[in-house]
């Protein structure tokens, strides 16, 4: 049987193709993932938890970067609370941040301040503390976030008030979302978790914090700590 000329070419032809192709790829293996264990206080071998990426930018960053860019903007509060009274977008430009014209006014904010009492203290998600600020009359003047819910208004304070973060620099809004998660979840672990609502009341603290407002109302004046100690009984 004789073969055709023509199909011995392009038999040729397909096998250089095949060869090339096989020069030219890489085949890429991917080893299983090692799962990284640890003996915990019970004797019980247990399984690492795996953060997420947002969840180790916040653990990497947090009192290396967030906190300190905090401090480093902060404002007074009294001045603060006199000045977005004033004009909110004047003291935006000033010292505030936004993304946008329609977003939110996010800001540091600094100070002491005596705790006057607890709002919502029988609804823990949405719990408040009221504070007075100097000079001292027993009135309160702005809040203190201290629940475990973080509403819509409020849960970007941290993420937006440092003013460096931007969606560009994280993979999608959904990772940029889920930072302001981490930074929530950071402050409820480390700050509020220092004392009870109750234990403050009465109190002089002195914070550190961020708050986010479109409007200047005191309703809207609560304030997320990033940093919380007591000075005064």
């Amino acid at each position: 049987m004789k073969i055709k000329k023509a199909s011995i070419v392009k038999l040729s032809g397909l096998i250089l193709l095949i060869v090339l192709i096989a020069l030219t790829c890489r085949v890429t293996v991917i080893p299983d993932e090692v799962v990284e264990t640890y003996v915990n206080e019970a004797g019980e071998t247990v399984e690492v938890e795996k953060l997420t990426y947002t969840e180790q930018y916040t653990l990497d960053n947090w009192d290396t970067k967030i906190v300190p860019t905090v401090k480093e903007r902060a404002v007074e509060l009294p001045q603060f609370v006199s000045d977005v009274a004033a004009d909110l977008d004047a003291a935006g430009a000033a010292y505030g941040n936004r993304a946008n014209e329609t977003s939110a006014w996010s800001f540091c904010v600094k100070g002491e301040a005596v705790v006057v009492e607890i709002e919502n203290e029988d609804k823990p998600n949405r719990t408040l503390l009221t504070l007075d600020l100097p000079p001292y009359d027993g009135k309160a003047d702005c809040k203190l976030f201290y629940g475990k819910v973080f509403s819509s208004n409020i849960k970007n304070a941290i993420r937006d008030g440092v003013a460096f973060l931007r969606l560009d620099d994280f993979a999608n809004q959904v990772e940029f979302a889920d930072l302001t998660n981490a930074f929530n979840n950071r402050v409820k672990a480390d700050v509020l978790s220092q004392f009870t609502a109750a234990a403050l009341v009465g109190k002089t603290i002195s914070l550190y914090g961020c708050i986010s407002l479109t409007d200047a109302a005191y309703e809207n004046l609560v304030v997320i700590p990033v940093e919380l100690t007591v000075t005064g009984g």
